[in-house]
């Protein structure tokens, strides 16, 4: 017969036994989400270099949740969000006078941007942007007489920027003649011609044609301001992370994909999306 000290001392070696087993059960295998929040400092995720999308799961007055694609549910604070837009679906038959279109494409010459997106700022919203009328370089950094980026002065080769316009890494597009610059422009609409073609005004009493690209093709989606009263459940966003805290997200920009256009949200927000409608816009035609 074993002593109550003997059954006492055999029962503390199978449990230390226990404790110490090195081989993981099977149902404790970590899948790659698992190790990127636990085996970091504090539990913390790296961050996405270049901005991530996720989906909205839950919206109140003050925080909006947001899920990425592994699963990983990260809350943002609308005090910690240093830019919130929304990007809605739109037509280019509701253009108007009063709207203000940005576009950025090709540079064809004679005013004329080759481009296959445009985004309408329209109301209160307008102020979002300024008239604008810019040459930028491929890598969209704005052509200026001196320009830190390069360390670049004025001179008569420019040798430099020559290097940005042309080789390898910028080639010149087929049936272009001269540098493939680009331009930034941004007015107020003056005509809707056929297609989608839109003639805006510029600063200096100009004006510049925006056109389809070589595929023919070109969307518009509007820009609004971003609230959580705007902000649904299954709303797609995308985000740019700043710094991740054990409180959430801190975030550059937040951009809010919806399904149907700005004018039917606030006519019901409850309605379902238009199901010709997407959250890129391509409902324009």
């Amino acid at each position: 017969m074993w002593s109550r000290r003997a059954k006492i001392g055999l029962l503390a070696a199978v449990l230390a036994a226990g404790f110490g087993a090195v081989s993981p059960a099977r149902a404790q295998n970590r899948d790659l989400a698992f190790d990127s929040v636990v085996g970091r400092p504090r539990g913390l995720p790296d961050l996405p270099p270049e901005g991530a999308w996720g989906e909205i799961i839950n919206v109140t007055s003050r925080w909006i949740v947001v899920q990425n694609h592994s699963g990983q549910q990260f809350p943002i604070a609308v005090d910690d969000m240093r830019e919130f837009l929304i990007r809605w679906p739109y037509r280019f038959d509701d253009l108007n006078q009063q709207s203000v279109i940005e576009a950025v494409g090709q540079d064809a010459g004679s005013n004329v941007v080759r481009t296959e997106h445009v985004d309408v700022f329209e109301g209160d919203d307008r102020d979002l942007v300024s008239p604008t009328y810019n040459s930028l370089l491929p890598n969209n950094m704005v052509v200026t007489t001196l320009d830190p980026g390069f360390n670049r002065y004025m001179n008569a080769w420019d040798y430099a920027g020559q290097n940005m316009l042309y080789g390898w890494a910028y080639p010149v597009p087929a049936n272009t003649n001269g540098i493939p610059s680009k331009l930034h422009v941004v007015g107020s609409v003056e005509g809707l011609q056929q297609g989608p073609l839109v003639r805006v005004g510029l600063p200096g009493n100009n004006w510049a044609t925006i056109v389809p690209d070589a595929s023919g093709q070109m969307t518009i989606t509007q820009i609004t301001r971003g609230t959580t009263n705007l902000t649904k459940k299954g709303d797609t966003a995308f985000l740019m992370p700043l710094q991740i805290t054990p409180r959430g997200l801190i975030v550059s920009q937040l951009v809010v994909y919806k399904q149907m256009t700005y004018r039917q949200f606030r006519a019901n927000p409850n309605a379902r999306p238009d199901a010709n409608a997407n959250a890129n816009g391509n409902n324009n035609r």
